[in-house]
């Protein structure tokens, strides 16, 4: 799990993000991470509007490399978004959304790596990673009805998470709706 050092939890939920203190390797990460999907996002047009390419042998490969752009977009656009809270406003008190999230994720086989009054956070192993220390961490902040969390990787290039927050956003605002 990334580090979480001095994490605020009432400013994180006014702000609508993690408030945090980050370590000098999660920013050059950040910047590295933005600089290959960058690479990624613009080495399709670079290739496709080449003056010296022959538009006749254009194949399939070409909407391939478009796809594979657009993919790298979307990766820049949720890494700068990853430390943004998700609101969900549930019909139960904070202590009754606890224990939905405590089933749900246990019902997920996930890893409880912190739990207090306001925030919950769980962990789950990637799959087919040769290094054990590679994690999704799922954290929840609890405040009245509201639940706020979001979804961070850790691993040795911290990237995105690129659909999973979006699935659970759904599954949690079912049960707790």
């Amino acid at each position: 799990m990334r580090a979480l050092k001095n994490l605020n939890i009432e400013k994180s939920i006014e702000l609508g993000k993690l408030v945090y203190t980050e370590s000098w390797y999660d920013k050059l990460d950040a910047i590295f991470v933005y600089i290959f999907f960058c690479w990624g996002f613009t080495l399709p047009f670079l290739i496709y509007f080449d003056p010296y390419r022959n538009n006749l042998k254009t194949g399939s490969e070409y909407n391939f490399l478009f796809i594979a752009s657009f993919f790298c977009a979307y990766a820049i656009y949720r890494k700068a978004i990853e430390k943004r809270l998700v609101k969900i406003e549930g019909k139960y008190d904070a202590e009754k959304h606890k224990l939905i999230i405590d089933e749900y994720c246990k019902k997920l086989g996930l890893e409880k790596n912190r739990s207090s009054k306001n925030i919950i956070i769980y962990n789950k192993e990637m799959p087919y990673q040769f290094n054990t220390n590679y994690e999704t961490s799922r954290i929840f902040l609890l405040k009245d009805q509201n639940i706020y969390f979001t979804m961070l990787k850790s691993n040795r290039l911290n990237s995105p998470v690129l659909f999973s927050q979006i699935f659970l956003k759904f599954d949690i605002k079912k049960l707790c709706q």
